[in-house]
């Protein structure tokens, strides 16, 4: 693998955790809220606390399919009782069980008031309007308590929680048809460069189809976002302007990739020291060290680098991260695995170098090994790989069958 050939050194630049520190202290959760049905309520998170309106369940029921009877009318085996009756889930019975007899039950029936037990139907003989227990009884043995599971009045769940299927069959079991939910963050993203063409346009001498935006626009559905694509921008001051200026109007993050570098072209850090707040950074990873990070009008802004690699590679590392916060969900630190490697990789001390590679189990060993080409222009050999190799920012490169740290693509995208 090739290094460099630039300086790799800045002692201005930031590095990956300052920067990713920095970005999700200032995306910080959308403080509006919206009611949403239980049917659409899946991965939302919850603005208020949820207390439970019911004892579930609501009494005591059978947890097996049995017969309800008195304990002491069956503390021997071969005890015989009438069959004085039959409980279902939905259809209890009503009846009073005198001395001696039982009620056939079934799972989730309620247990008639004058029985203390259940005994399961495979330690018992049906013989006619008779049973015979095969063994002696136990007290309260297979009945469910009246709030066993949630008890009314108890908070279910706290503001921030996520709600997941389980959180959802919990709350439908409350007879709660609505929650309230923090509203999805709203993103507007867009390209910038005359170079760019729409994909269904042919090419002119040139010019390069917009990739970008596609694979911005594929990155963003995995997230509980509300987006919306504002195409390629050309580059004009005026036209970067207005978009930025719409974009900071409805937008929580304004995303773009392209035009956040220092060329005579590349407006957009210059409109944000103008018109917004910006923390231009020069960040001490490969690839994608220009990031633009601020604000404008009432959004955050996160300009990625234009070049493919890198939008990707700080998307996972930074944009990700940060519409998580924005959504409120919990953000954990991406989880590493040490695997050992196949091959010499090569770099530069002066920036931690995010390699594209492949990761797989060899013998019941992590192995990895470089995924191809390795410029930040190079997106078929992302395609290829499905992990980082990150090697530290001192390092001149790592050699085969050295243990490296591997981040994989599962804990980015």
């Amino acid at each position: 693998m090739n290094a460099a050939a630039c300086d790799e050194f800045d002692p201005t630049a930031l590095t990956v955790e300052q920067a990713r520190a920095a970005v999700l202290e200032a995306c910080r959760a959308v403080a509006e809220t919206r009611t949403r049905s239980l049917e659409t309520a899946t991965g939302r998170v919850l603005a208020a606390d949820v207390h439970a309106r019911l004892d579930v369940p609501p009494a005591r029921v059978s947890a097996m399919d049995g017969y309800a009877l008195r304990a002491a009318d069956a503390r021997e085996a071969g005890a015989r009782l009438h069959l004085a009756g039959h409980s279902a889930a939905g259809h209890p019975w009503d009846g009073a069980l005198p001395p001696g007899s039982c009620v056939r039950i079934l799972t989730g029936a309620v247990v008639p008031d004058d029985a203390d037990t259940v005994v399961m139907q495979e330690h018992v003989t049906v013989e006619g309007d008779h049973i015979r227990c095969d063994r002696p009884a136990a007290d309260n043995a297979n009945i469910r308590g009246p709030g066993e599971d949630t008890r009314s009045g108890e908070r279910l769940y706290g503001a921030g929680q996520v709600l997941g299927p389980a959180e959802i069959g919990v709350l439908a079991s409350q007879g709660i048809s609505e929650v309230e939910v923090l509203r999805k963050p709203r993103v507007v993203f867009f390209s910038t460069g005359d170079e760019l063409v729409p994909v269904d346009e042919p090419l002119e001498p040139g010019q390069i189809h917009d990739s970008n935006r596609h694979m911005m626009r594929s990155l963003l559905s995995r997230y509980a976002v509300k987006a919306r694509d504002y195409g390629i921008i050309p580059d004009d001051e005026d036209a970067v302007r207005e978009a930025l200026e719409s974009a900071g109007r409805e937008a929580d993050l304004i995303l773009t990739t392209g035009g956040v570098s220092v060329g005579d072209a590349d407006y957009i850090t210059r409109i944000l020291q103008e018109r917004g707040e910006v923390g231009f950074w020069k960040i001490a990873m490969k690839p994608g060290r220009p990031l633009a990070f601020g604000r404008f009008g009432q959004a955050r802004f996160i300009g990625l680098p234009g070049n493919p690699v890198s939008a990707m590679a700080t998307f996972g590392l930074f944009v990700g991260p940060a519409l998580r916060s924005l959504a409120g969900l919990p953000v954990a630190e991406p989880r590493t695995l040490r695997a050992r490697l196949c091959e010499d990789l090569r770099k530069r001390p002066g920036r931690t170098d995010y390699q594209r590679a492949i990761v797989e189990t060899e013998d019941g060993v992590d192995v990895v090994r470089s995924a191809g080409g390795q410029g930040s222009h190079q997106l078929s050999a992302m395609s290829r790989a499905n992990a980082f190799v990150v090697l530290p920012r001192e390092a001149d490169g790592a050699r085969a069958g050295e243990w490296v740290e591997v981040l994989p693509f599962s804990e980015l995208y």
